[in-house]
């Protein structure tokens, strides 16, 4: 896919406005519009803008779209894996908060403890 593609279905899947991502980024509405449309070449200066303003969400959406990644088949185990300590140590943490949430709840968590 490429980039107008991309950025057009990610701030259409987002509820973006070129307005909105305007005012985040600096990068004027007219630019980011041709930018979705494929009329305006975009420059790294821009792009760094654009993915720095960007909810974390948006930003990885985008990112997979332009990778052509399919978000639906995303390996949880190899992006834990390749994700810096501080990231790998967060996403411990939240497994370990279901697994005690689980347990306080009595609901059956031998599916997850053998998974853990």
């Amino acid at each position: 896919m490429n980039f107008s593609q991309a950025l057009d279905t990610t701030l259409d899947k987002f509820g973006i406005s070129a307005k909105w991502l305007s005012e985040k980024t600096g990068v004027s509405q007219q630019m980011i519009s041709g930018f979705r449309r494929g009329s305006q070449r975009i420059y790294s200066d821009s792009l760094e803008k654009i993915l720095a303003g960007l909810p974390t969400d948006a930003k990885n959406y985008l990112l997979c779209q332009l990778a052509e990644v399919d978000t639906n088949k995303v390996d949880l185990r190899s992006l834990i894996v390749k994700a810096p300590p501080q990231e790998q140590a967060e996403a411990l943490h939240l497994i370990a908060e279901i697994f005690a949430k689980n347990v306080r709840n009595n609901t059956d968590t031998v599916e997850l403890a053998e998974a853990v």
